[in-house]
C-alpha cells in the first residue's frame, strides 16, 4: 500500500470528529472540570487574603468562610465530571456501535475480505469500548490538568510578585518549547509502537489452531513469528518510553529551577515585607503543584500521539470502506446455471429479474466464481435478495435453535426467510455442505416448495 493509501486509512473524516465531540456530555463533563478547577485555585486566593486580613487586625472571618468553601465544594463538581465523563464514553460508543454497521452495510463486495472481517469484528466487538474509555478519560485529566494550571497561574498573578511571576512563565514557555521539539519524535515512535502492536495481536489471535491442534511444524512457524514481532513491540515500546522520561526528566529541570531560584531570591531579600512572605509560603505548595501538573501535562501531551493512534486503528476498518471494491464482470472459471455456461455475470442478473419464481442451481469447479456470482447478484438485487453464505454461522435469526441439529436450524431459517415479504430472491452458498442424506431431503423439499413463489438460486455442493 502506498503512503498515500496509509495516510487515508488513518485520517478520520469530520463526521467521527463530531461524533465524539459534539455530545451533551461532553459539553457538561468541560463545564464541571472548569468549575471544579476554578474552585480549587481560589482557595489560594482566600488563604492568602485571610492571612493577610488576620496579621492586619481586620476582620478575617468572611476569608475564612470562603476558604473553607472552597476546600470543601470542589468534591461535588468533581465527582459529577466523572459521572458525566461516563455518560460522554457511553454516547460515544452508542454512535459508534450505531454508525458502524450502517456504513458497511451492503457491502457485498467485502464479504470475503477476511483481513477485513477480522480488523472490523476486533474493532467492533473488543476494542472499540476500550479505546474510548481510554481516549475520553485521557481528555478528561488532560482538560483538568489544563485548566487547573492556566486557572492557577491567574490566581498567582494577583498574590505573589511581578518577577515570581515572570519566573513561572519564563518556566512555562521553555516546558511549551520542550513540548515542540520532543513532540515529532514521540509521534513517530507511538505510531510505530501502535503498528508493532497491531501485528503483535494479530498473530497472537492465531494462537487456536496453532496450538490446539498439535501440529508441532505449523506451531513452530507461528511461536517463531510471535517471537519476532513481540521482541519488536516490546522494543518499539521501550524505546517510546525512554524517550518520554527522557523528556520529563528535562522538564522538571527547566521548569522548577528558575521558580525555586526566584523564591529563594524573594524570601532571602531584607526588604521584603511580611505580607510578601506570607503570600510566598501560603502559595509554595501550590506553585510546586502547578510545576508538577504542568510536568503531567506535558507528559500527557506525549502520550496523546499513542491515544490518538489507538483511536484512529479502531476506526481504520470503517475508512477502508469508502472504496468500493469492483466485484469481477466475468467467471474466472467454467460455472453453469442450471446447465447453461456462463459468459458475464450480468446476463445472469438479466435472466433472473426476469423471473417471479423457479430454482437456478450454480455449477461449476472450486475457484471458477460461484460464490462471487451470488454476490454480484445480491448487489445488483439489493433489498429484494437475501443471501446466505456457506459460513454463516454469525448471521443473526429470529429463532436461535441452539438445541437443533444444523439440518433443523437451517429447515428453519428457510421458513424464517420465506415469511419476509420483500425477499423476492434468495441466494443459497452451498447449503447442502456437511449435511447427511435426510437433512438435505428436508432442506431441498422446502426449497421446492418456496420456489413456487421466489426466485431460488443455489450453489450445491
Amino acid at each position: 500500500m502506498t503512503e498515500t493509501g496509509v495516510r487515508r486509512l488513518v485520517e478520520l473524516e469530520p463526521r467521527q470528529w463530531r461524533d465524539l465531540f459534539l455530545l451533551s456530555a461532553a459539553g457538561w463533563t468541560l463545564i464541571l472540570i472548569l468549575v471544579h478547577q476554578g474552585i480549587i485555585a481560589a482557595s489560594s486566593y482566600f488563604l492568602t487574603r485571610l492571612i493577610e486580613a488576620f496579621q492586619a487586625g481586620a476582620d478575617y472571618r468572611p476569608y475564612l468562610f470562603q476558604y473553607l468553601l472552597t476546600m470543601v465544594l470542589p468534591y461535588l463538581p468533581g465527582c459529577a465530571s466523572l459521572l458525566a465523563l461516563q455518560v460522554w464514553i457511553n454516547q460515544a460508543h452508542r454512535r459508534f456501535s450505531a454508525r458502524l454497521p450502517a456504513t458497511i452495510f451492503g457491502h457485498t463486495d467485502k464479504h470475503s475480505d477476511n483481513s477485513l472481517r477480522e480488523a472490523t469484528e476486533a474493532a467492533y466487538s473488543r476494542n472499540s469500548f476500550a479505546a474510548l474509555k481510554d481516549y475520553l478519560t485521557f481528555l478528561h485529566q488532560f482538560a483538568t490538568l489544563a485548566l487547573n494550571s492556566a486557572l492557577s497561574i491567574v490566581v498567582l498573578a494577583l498574590l505573589l510578585p511581578a518577577n515570581l511571576l515572570e519566573g513561572y512563565t519564563a518556566s512555562v514557555l521553555a516546558s511549551i518549547t520542550l513540548i515542540l521539539l520532543l513532540r515529532p519524535g514521540v509521534h513517530s515512535l507511538s505510531t510505530k509502537t501502535e503498528t508493532a502492536l497491531i501485528s503483535y495481536g494479530e498473530v497472537l489471535s492465531q494462537v487456536w489452531d496453532n496450538s490446539v491442534l498439535g501440529n508441532r511444524y505449523n506451531f513452530d512457524l507461528w511461536n517463531s513469528y510471535r517471537e519476532q514481532l513481540a521482541s519488536k513491540y516490546y522494543r518499539q515500546s521501550f524505546k517510546l518510553q525512554c524517550l518520554k522520561q527522557a523528556g520529563n526528566i528535562a522538564l522538571a529541570l527547566i521548569s522548577l529551577l528558575p521558580t525555586t531560584y526566584l523564591i529563594i531570591g524573594a524570601v532571602q531579600s531584607k526588604s521584603a515585607e511580611p505580607i510578601l512572605i506570607a503570600a510566598i509560603v501560603v502559595n509554595l505548595t501550590r506553585v510546586f503543584h502547578i510545576l508538577n501538573s504542568l510536568s503531567g501535562l506535558v507528559n500527557q501531551i506525549l502520550d496523546f500521539s499513542a491515544m490518538n493512534a489507538r483511536i484512529r486503528v479502531m476506526m481504520r476498518p470503517e475508512l477502508r470502506f469508502c472504496d468500493p471494491s469492483p466485484l469481477p464482470a466475468k467467471p474466472r472459471g467454467e460455472i453453469y446455471l442450471n446447465g447453461t455456461l456462463i459468459h458475464e455475470y450480468k446476463s445472469v442478473v438479466e435472466i433472473l429479474r426476469g423471473c417471479s419464481h423457479g430454482r437456478f442451481t450454480i455449477q461449476g469447479a472450486n475457484g471458477a466464481g460461484k460464490s462471487t456470482l451470488l454476490q454480484v447478484l445480491k448487489q445488483a438485487l439489493s433489498g429484494d435478495a437475501i443471501l446466505v453464505p456457506s459460513h454463516n454461522g454469525k448471521l443473526h435469526w429470529r429463532a436461535t435453535g441452539r438445541e437443533k441439529s444444523t439440518g433443523e436450524r437451517a429447515v428453519g431459517q428457510l421458513l424464517e426467510i420465506s415469511k419476509h415479504p420483500d425477499a423476492k430472491y434468495l441466494l443459497l452458498d452451498e447449503w447442502d455442505a456437511n449435511l447427511d442424506s435426510s437433512n438435505t431431503n428436508a432442506i431441498n423439499d422446502v426449497l421446492e416448495t418456496l420456489s413456487q413463489d421466489k426466485v431460488i438460486v443455489e450453489i450445491r455442493h
